[in-house]
């Protein structure tokens, strides 16, 4: 059986399409939990309206708001299949999507878990044709310096790996799935990417609902800087290390992108390169990546930009 863990917090709006997807699957042999953050609009009525002639569907309401990692834990710790599936509330599968992961996970044994490709979209499946299914190249490498090879959803898990791997770490609010894939390359998990697939589930592009572009950007530090501090304190050797230096250099990139599209001032810009400079990772920089940082910052402020620098600057950063 398969187990798919949706974790939901005000996401009315999206949520019965994410239901809906799951429903539609030509694989017979699944439940899916959904795990209502204690969510102030109307999705907890919404759900139960839909599911309560359904038996696979079952809902669990927090009595206050934990966050995405507890939930997913909770949901996990409630499940019956032998496979997990983690899906957020705005996304969407494709009706085959079961059918297909547990064939070749399956049909593997020796996988802990399996990695598949997802696309994007805006609105409706198909208007993006961006997709993430790029798996080439030193997966551990890629997660430390944010090059993020997968996301949540491109993954299904046996569940007895991913209660052996402890599962989602709850103090991380940013990054959670980029902790927990890191985490089981370290602790060298077998898996497969099975890159020939088609993607099978579809990651929803919504920049619609950030309200607060200062108060997101600082987020999205918090959430680096938390990774970058876990995994210095975990990994040794120089590899690890100075890939690590890569999450640190999209924290820049980050916010300068934001200025650069006119989403914060030159003021709040100032406040959050402030915020990056007091971290303090000795271990990580040398006199060389300072000047490359300083000599990027000084371009990006006074708006000078070319396509593909970031990528450019961040490659030589790394060296």
């Amino acid at each position: 059986m398969i187990s798919i863990i949706v974790p939901n917090f005000n996401k009315s709006i999206y949520i019965i399409d994410t239901l809906l997807s799951i429903d539609n699957q030509d694989f017979i042999n699944w439940e899916c939990i959904i795990i209502d953050d204690n969510s102030t609009d109307n999705s907890v009525s919404l759900i139960n309206n839909f599911i309560k002639s359904k038996s696979k569907f079952n809902l669990i309401v927090n009595d206050k708001n934990y966050g995405a990692s507890y939930c997913r834990n909770l949901g996990t710790k409630n499940s019956n299949g032998n496979y997990i599936m983690f899906l957020d509330s705005d996304d969407i599968i494709s009706s085959n999507c079961f059918s297909n992961r547990f064939y070749q996970l399956s049909t593997n044994q020796e996988l802990d878990f399996a990695v598949f490709p997802m696309g994007t979209f805006y609105e409706l499946v198909g208007d993006n044709i961006n997709k993430w299914d790029n798996f080439k190249g030193n997966h551990l490498k890629r997660f430390l310096s944010h090059d993020l090879p997968w996301g949540i959803c491109s993954v299904l898990w046996k569940k007895q790996s991913l209660n052996q791997l402890g599962g989602f770490n709850e103090d991380f609010m940013r990054l959670q799935d980029v902790e927990l894939h890191t985490k089981a390359i370290l602790n060298s998990y077998s898996y497969n990417c099975f890159s020939f697939n088609n993607p099978d589930c579809f990651y929803r592009i919504n920049n619609n609902r950030i309200k607060d572009f200062l108060q997101h950007c600082l987020n999205d530090i918090n959430g680096k800087i938390s990774y970058i501090d876990y995994f210095n304190n975990i990994v040794s050797g120089n590899f690890s290390i100075k890939n690590l230096r890569g999450t640190y250099f999209e924290c820049y990139c980050f916010a300068f992108n934001l200025y650069q599209i006119n989403k914060i001032s030159k003021s709040n810009l100032l406040i959050i390169l402030s915020k990056i400079n007091r971290t303090n990772f000795n271990n990580i920089f040398n006199i060389y990546s300072n000047v490359i940082i300083k000599f990027y910052s000084f371009l990006r402020l006074n708006r000078i930009y070319f396509r593909g620098m970031d990528k450019f600057f961040k490659y030589i950063y790394l060296l």
